[in-house]
């Protein structure tokens, strides 16, 4: 039995006008996204059908969906879950014990569950408002079911069905608490005594009060209390006052059952409220992987019709069982976590288990396969929440690998509000540096820098598309390098046909055709295209301008290297002599060919652009910095210190290349757009 799909409308951030469908992971789904965006209002409206804890169940006037202009209008809520029966293990039931009224999925074609609560709330009778909430099974596989089709669900059935709700503050002594809510007090309580051991734990019990009558101090103090309380007190009852340790049979005896850790550095025992919030994390998440080895030894031992230590009447063995674990790296260093993922995942490979994270961590992230994900953000118009999957590669595809290992490797973009791609390491180190330049600090304005790499950048415009997440992308013109100038431009206007990642009426499929092969003699930065032919409107547009207004930008007339080379000659092709720089070697005159090939490397056309004056000298520091065996990355982090030592903010704006200004004047008016 697996939980396949949520839908919900009306509960909390979810609204009406746009309820959510989300789909769950076999084993483990992960829920992500920036705060305050709905990741625990998912978690809260499984808890409202199925959770262990009953006060987590009840419906409260602050679950519906609130709007201000709707303040006092009956609201309704519907939260329904979807089960399914994957193939059952050998020697297994396929359909559980309880289950009933099953109906058949025809677009899925199997059978499934489902599970519907609706509640109401009405100011018609009530100026504080009504509530009537059920909770349904659905005989069919309508949106809208008729009531024919709907039968009330049994308590037998939705205990049946377990969620245990793991929350962000987790204090385990919550959990040690002799009660049926409590992990501990679960398993205590359905412990099968053998009468001759309870017996003798009861008249060990009795020996220790015993005790309390023969200690002559204890004996003193009870006798002055009992006297003070006859003086003042003439009922009929309860009229002895004793002083007696509590334990008159075993569950109160039970309930002074304590966890304890030994040794601490004196060598002594330590109870659970001494340890300290991360060690207190980690018991937390100990008893509820303890208590789920118990339920599923102790499941195997009565499908064996073999003795077990539990009453499985009063353990109240689920038939299927869920974990909502919110933010488990809270309290816990980036180590741990790694140990925490192992364990759910042990738990969610278990055919009647299943898990749901919601998490921040990039660690955590790093850990999970992206179609484990689910991204939650808030719609900018209606700012309720929205949840979809992330579109990524088919796993036929050739590049499906490194797009789902580049996205593990940048976690940062899931809750990034602008995000800029880069062809390499260059990008992120000088754009980071620069937008901090503008006064836009990277963090406070979630923008992330991502080194992707230009020949898969499309992969991430699809998947940043279906998030709704606005990015910029920066690419190399590579003008005179082999299949650059022309070649980078059409293949940014094929993807972006193909992935629509534009409105531009001026970057369509008619302009495909029109643009010259990459070795035309045309200049790359000033072509353009007439639109309108013949007509009274004609619009002449350059086509590179007009890819800018798609937020598709490139460094020219090579990359980024070579265009700080050029904003910046006086640094960049001048000896560090802090770092004892010896500089290039002089190119020997008949020799520059070899210079230029190294630079535009294999392939390429010879010198037809103005790479700028002096372009050898530029070329031969390019050669040095940048073709060798330096770091790119320690000679950028090098250069722009020098260049913040010699010129003010102010200064360097002026002279950064004229792409990277249109570039970060883009990344401030979409900042400024974002609403958080």
């Amino acid at each position: 039995m697996q939980l396949t799909k949520v839908f919900i409308s009306g509960f909390k951030s979810i609204s009406n006008d746009v309820p959510q469908l989300i789909c769950f992971h076999e084993n483990l789904t992960t829920f992500i996204g920036s705060n305050g965006t709905g990741k625990s209002t998912v978690m809260e409206a499984l808890c409202k059908l199925f959770s262990v804890d009953q006060s987590l169940r009840t419906i409260s006037h602050n679950d519906f969906y609130h709007n201000d202009e709707e303040s006092e209008t009956d609201k309704t809520l519907i939260i329904e879950a979807w089960f399914h029966f994957p193939e059952p293990c050998e020697g297994q039931l396929s359909i559980p014990p309880l289950i009933e009224h099953l109906t058949f999925d025809d677009e899925a074609g199997e059978l499934i569950f489902r599970v519907r609560l609706e509640a109401t709330l009405s100011y018609e009778l009530n100026p504080l408002g009504d509530i009537e909430e059920n909770v349904w099974i659905l005989n069919c596989c309508d949106k809208d079911p008729d009531e024919s089709d709907m039968t009330k669900c049994s308590s037998a059935v939705r205990n049946s069905i377990q969620l245990n709700y793991v929350p962000a503050n987790r204090d385990p002594l919550i959990q040690l608490k002799y009660s049926s809510k409590a992990v501990l007090g679960r398993l205590l309580k359905a412990i099968e005594w053998s009468g001759d051991y309870k017996k003798l734990l009861e008249e060990q019990a009795n020996a220790l009060n015993l005790l309390t009558d023969t200690n002559p101090a204890l004996s003193e103090i009870a006798d002055a209390i009992n006297k003070s309380w006859r003086s003042v007190y003439k009922g009929r009852y309860l009229s002895q006052a004793q002083l007696k340790f509590p334990i008159s049979n075993i569950d109160e005896i039970l309930k002074l059952l304590q966890l304890q850790f030994n040794p601490n550095e004196l060598g002594n025992r330590v109870s659970v409220d001494r340890l300290s919030d991360g060690q207190k994390s980690l018991v937390y998440f100990s008893l509820i992987k303890a208590m789920f080895d118990i339920d599923r030894k102790t499941r195997k031992l009565l499908s064996e019709g073999k003795e077990c230590n539990f009453n499985h009447e009063k353990i109240r063995l689920p038939i299927f069982s869920m974990i909502c674990l919110e933010e488990p790296e809270n309290h816990l260093s980036p180590h741990y976590l790694g140990r925490i993922i192992s364990l759910v995942k042990e738990y969610g490979s278990y055919d009647f288990c299943q898990v749901i994270i919601s998490s921040h961590s990039a660690s955590i992230l790093s850990r999970i396969e992206p179609e484990q994900i689910r991204h939650f953000r808030l719609d900018n118009e209606s700012k309720c929440t929205i949840v979809c999957e992330l579109s990524l590669p088919d796993d036929k595809d050739e590049h499906s690998k490194f797009v789902k290992e580049a996205v593990k490797a940048y976690p940062e973009i899931y809750f990034s509000k602008l995000v800029i791609f880069g062809e390499g390491d260059s990008e992120e180190i000088i754009l980071q540096e620069l937008i901090e330049m503008y006064s836009k600090n990277i963090d406070a304005n979630c923008i992330s820098v991502v080194p992707l790499g230009g020949r898969h950048v499309n992969y991430f415009w699809r998947l940043l598309n279906s998030l709704k997440i606005p990015y910029i992308t920066l690419l190399d013109l590579d003008i005179d390098r082999n299949g650059g100038g022309f070649g980078r431009m059409k293949y940014a206007v094929e993807q972006i046909i193909t992935h629509g990642s534009s409105d531009s009426i001026y970057v369509n499929n008619s302009i495909i055709k029109i643009i010259p092969p990459w070795d035309s003699p045309n200049n790359p930065l000033s072509f353009s295209i007439n639109y309108n032919v013949g007509k009274a409107d004609e619009a002449s547009r350059v086509l590179l301008s007009e890819l800018e207004e798609c937020n598709v930008f490139y460094s020219s007339p090579l990359d980024i290297d070579y265009s700080m080379i050029n904003a910046f000659p006086d640094i960049y092709c001048s000896k560090d002599n802090a770092y004892s720089e010896q500089g290039p070697n002089l190119v020997p005159l008949g020799k520059e060919k070899t210079l230029i090939d190294a630079v535009l490397k294999s392939g390429n056309t010879g010198i037809r652009y103005n790479f700028g004056d002096g372009y050898l000298k530029k070329f031969l520091w390019y050669r040095y910095r940048f073709l060798s065996n330096k770091s790119k990355p320690a000679s950028h982090l090098r250069m722009l210190s020098l260049i913040k030592d010699q010129y003010s903010e102010g200064e360097i704006i002026k002279k950064l290349p004229p792409e990277l200004t249109r570039l970060l004047d883009k990344v401030v008016k979409i900042a400024e757009e974002i609403i958080e």
